[in-house]
């Protein structure tokens, strides 16, 4: 019988001495697996801290990484010059939250970022590597709304972008698998089906 995964998501901001007490931790409350986010600089060096590597292997806790990051699929950096890549919200291109995913361009820069970032932490995670690509948390739906994206809810948006995410990790590793939201009850969004390599997060275990 397959195990339960127990996870806890760890801040990218805890400090080097609070982690190795958060394994501890882990172990003594059945935790038996740690998520990591995409962006934590203690987590892609994590191959340097023996000592860490150590404690996680003797309580067989798993890695994971990601959580609420999907925008981080689009650098913010790209604003000034590029705003055709970012949501419009009443006329007006936003930096924040998700991105126009009608636009190709943005879709090629995901792909891109997704592969550097898949490629970057495959190697520190057990297996079966999971990453989880969830929306800006409190803001599911604040998605595109330019003429071409208007067409397209916020659940189809949203699967539009995981699953550019989804082909580039296929190309590094197709046995590793993406967690999203299930933002809508259709399975089939007018004909814009998940991956082969996406699971609902509410279906995990």
């Amino acid at each position: 019988m397959k195990k339960k995964r127990n996870r806890l998501f760890i801040d990218k901001k805890t400090s080097s001495g609070e982690r190795e007490k958060i394994i501890y931790l882990a172990a003594e409350n059945g935790c038996n697996t740690l998520v990591f986010s995409m962006d934590d600089r203690y987590f892609r060096t994590i191959n340097l801290n023996q000592k860490y590597i150590k404690l996680i292997k003797t309580h067989a806790i798993r890695i994971e990484a990601g959580g609420h990051e999907l925008p981080m699929l689009l650098p913010k950096r790209l604003f000034l010059f590029n705003r055709e890549l970012f949501r419009m919200e009443h006329g007006s291109r936003k930096s924040d939250h998700h991105f126009c995913p009608t636009n190709p361009k943005t879709i090629s820069i995901i792909s891109e970022q997704a592969g550097k970032l898949f490629s970057r932490l495959l190697p520190k995670m057990t297996a079966p590597r999971l990453f989880h690509l969830l929306p800006d948390v409190g803001f599911e739906n604040k998605w595109c709304a330019c003429p071409a994206c208007r067409a397209f809810s916020p659940a189809e948006q949203y699967l539009i972008t995981i699953n550019t995410a989804a082909d580039a990790l296929a190309k590094i590793d197709n046995e590793a698998r993406i967690t999203y939201a299930n933002l809508s009850t259709d399975p089939d969004i007018r004909g814009i089906s998940p991956r082969k390599n996406l699971i609902i997060s509410s279906h995990l275990t």
